[in-house]
């Protein structure tokens, strides 16, 4: 009886990160969908309708107009539907808030939620990266060399931290 320990009682704190860690990646999920939605249908910043982000960040920025059409082009051939995939996010999102004020609060079904927004942006992140990788694959010598020096000034700290092409 001398080593027996009680633990000590839970404190409910990590059910409350639980929670904020949830809201947090909903809110995420929903950021990254309309932010894709309107960069891959054109109404991004700028508005050229040529700067799409695949979820590769500065790779696909430093793509060549041309090479974005084609991406896009390819995925709307593929069946990708950005419009109503944004709208099921929304819907998600709104059905996830919903989740959250329900009582009793159903975590499965909350969790359900996020699984299924989850889902549709590792698709398309997916997608993306399959359809930029084919890109590259396609270019010559030339331009590869010319992508990567728009992906060298797009992440712009690269040669100030010693991994420019000289190093």
């Amino acid at each position: 009886m001398a080593n027996e320990q009680t633990p000590p009682p839970a404190s409910g704190i990590g059910r409350k990160v639980r929670i904020v860690l949830v809201i947090s990646l909903a809110l995420n999920l929903l950021v990254v969908g309309v932010i894709a939605g309107g960069l891959l249908s054109g109404r991004g910043p700028g508005g050229d309708g040529r700067r799409v982000d695949l979820s590769l960040g500065p790779y696909a920025r430093a793509l060549d107009p041309h090479d974005v059409d084609a991406i896009r082009a390819e995925m709307r051939g593929r069946g990708l539907d950005l419009r109503r995939d944004r709208r099921a996010m929304i819907e998600d999102t709104r059905s996830f808030v919903a989740a959250l004020r329900a009582a009793p609060y159903d975590p499965e079904k909350t969790a359900e939620i996020l699984l299924r927004q989850r889902g549709r942006v590792a698709q398309f992140q997916a997608l993306g990266q399959d359809l930029v990788l084919d890109r590259i694959a396609q270019m010559s010598a030339e331009t590869r060399a010319a992508f990567a020096d728009r992906l060298e000034r797009e992440m712009g700290h690269i040669g100030r931290e010693g991994g420019g092409r000289n190093n």
